[in-house]
């Protein structure tokens, strides 16, 4: 297998976007993902095709053929004599040596490079006689004539230009990007070493400081949807479904940090349903399945799209499918597991956006339903959950470019203790697990650990709750079941902040 055939679709467009000198952010916005899920991609990247820049990672791009070489075309030299007129080869003693090329100043170098070639010069024509006085300079290359003068007679034809050899442009290009990714790292300045201290009252926040509860829910949900769309560079929450007060919901609501928290409605899901997920492909918010107001469970499949607040039906699931687990990676669906109406399932879905259509994939070890799952680049991971033996501590990790290699399940660290129904949303190279019936829990995946989070600001064994991470930092926790009954509750979460450091006094 080739180093190529081992790179994701997404992990091919973040390469050619690399490749074009694009940031991190830039490549953020244009495939519609955070900075830090650009910078896991980078690490999968690097380590598949075995680089360790962005230098290498376009070299690489270039030799496979990721990235197009433009060249210019209709490249010809012209002569007015006709063809049986060979040149004459100059005398000797009129043959002047061409003077030394002169080092290239490393300054005039650009720092900038293209992938696009200039146009070549346009053709020339001597027509003869021709007499070269005072000495002439062609560019480009720099060709000088010295004195004395030459005169060229009988007339000369200028032969046809050497066939264009794409192989040695490509090679050129290549040294041409490393000769340049070297002189800007050698002309960088390096900044001198420092011993980093604390700002003043730029200590860690107090535990307790890093909850707050905001502006609650129109009415108690339970068992919903919850995701995050960016939409003219600002993000929202949308909640949809689930157990409300009245029965199973069809309501979508959205919440808007900048607007202070307040829960405006919008376009009813056409299909009341609760015990569903939501994931997001595209700007879409994609909802399967669920169990519908008389208790039915579903195979109808349907988008919402936040700009235009409209929804379309798509190709039913494989199967009527409630309480499932759900996650998207490199644009395409994956549905873990579930309840099916009569019994727990193992099977696990993939849905393609682009041809509507669902396909089976390598199916869990064990049948569960109420699982949590959490994106971490290209891999998911499956934790907790509940089957007939009651509930789980289990944790898999599922990678689906390795479908095509055999399994693609991993077992990582279990859960503490087991639990159900929980809150999962991921962060950088972490995700937290909130609620279902146990402390507040972040994982991560560097060091296959678990460890506690500050408490939560209500009853732990709050279930049926979403949670979702909304621009880089924040996490908020939104509605769920407790033991009084159907929570409204929206509580937000400090998961990431930095602190800034200065230099000590002397430094």
């Amino acid at each position: 297998m080739t180093e190529a055939s081992q790179i994701s679709e997404r992990e091919r467009d973040i390469l050619r976007l690399v490749a074009t000198g694009a940031t991190n952010q830039q490549i953020a916005q244009q495939l519609n993902i955070s900075s830090n899920t650009v910078k896991v991609h980078l690490r999968n990247i690097f380590g598949k095709i075995g680089v360790a820049s962005r230098t290498e990672a376009t070299m690489y791009a270039v030799r496979s053929g990721l990235v197009s070489v433009e060249r210019a075309t209709n490249a010809t030299a012209v002569a007015d004599e006709p063809e049986d007129a060979p040149p004459q080869p100059l005398p000797a003693e009129q043959i002047q040596p061409l003077p030394a090329e002169q080092p290239a100043d490393p300054a005039s170098v650009p720092t900038e490079l293209s992938t696009t070639l200039p146009e070549p010069p346009h053709p020339v024509t001597l027509s003869p006689p021709v007499t070269l006085s005072p000495p002439v300079t062609l560019s480009p290359p720099v060709v000088t004539l010295s004195p004395p003068v030459v005169t060229l007679s009988p007339p000369v034809t200028l032969s046809p230009a050497p066939p264009f050899n794409p192989l040695v442009l490509g090679l050129a290009l290549v040294t041409l990007l490393a000769v340049g990714a070297l002189i800007v790292v050698l002309l960088r300045p390096t900044p001198s070493a420092v011993e980093p201290t604390a700002v003043a009252g730029a200590e860690l926040p107090d535990q307790s400081e890093r909850w707050r509860v905001l502006t609650p829910l129109p009415a108690p949900r339970a068992d919903g949807a919850l995701a995050v769309v960016n939409l003219g560079g600002a993000s929202y929450l949308y909640s949809i479904g689930g157990a409300g007060p009245d029965g199973v919901s069809d309501d979508v609501l959205r919440y808007d940090p900048a607007a202070g928290g307040v829960w405006p409605s919008y376009t009813d899901k056409p299909t009341p349903v609760a015990d569903v997920q939501a994931a997001v492909v595209s700007g879409k918010i994609y909802v399967p399945g669920g169990r519908t107001a008389d208790g039915t469970i579903t195979a109808v499949f349907e988008a919402y799209d936040p700009q235009l607040d409209s929804w379309t039906p798509l190709a039913p699931l494989l199967a009527p499918r409630s309480r499932y687990a759900l996650a998207a990676v490199e644009g395409k669906l994956y549905l873990f597991g579930g309840w099916d109406g009569t019994s727990f399932t193992n099977q696990v879905w993939q849905y393609t956006p682009d041809t509507d259509e669902w396909a089976e994939r390598t199916p869990m070890d064990v049948p569960r339903a109420d699982a949590g799952a959490a994106t971490l680049g290209d891999q998911v991971f499956l934790v907790g959950g509940e089957n007939g033996d009651g509930l789980l501590t289990r944790h898999e990790r599922y990678t689906p470019a390795d479908e095509a290699q055999g399994n693609p399940w991993t077992i990582r660290a279990p859960l503490p203790a087991a639990r159900s129904r929980m809150a999962v949303a991921s962060a950088n190279d972490r995700f937290f697990v909130l609620g279902g019936g146990h402390e507040a829990l972040s994982y991560s995946s560097a060091r296959d650990a678990w460890q506690p989070t500050p408490p939560l600001p209500f009853d732990p064994a709050t279930s049926g709750a979403r949670a979702q991470l909304l621009g880089n930092s924040r996490l908020y926790l939104v509605g769920g079941r407790t033991p009084g009954g159907l929570s409204d509750q929206v509580s937000e979460y400090l998961a990431l902040f930095t602190i800034t450091t200065v230099p000590s006094s002397g430094q």
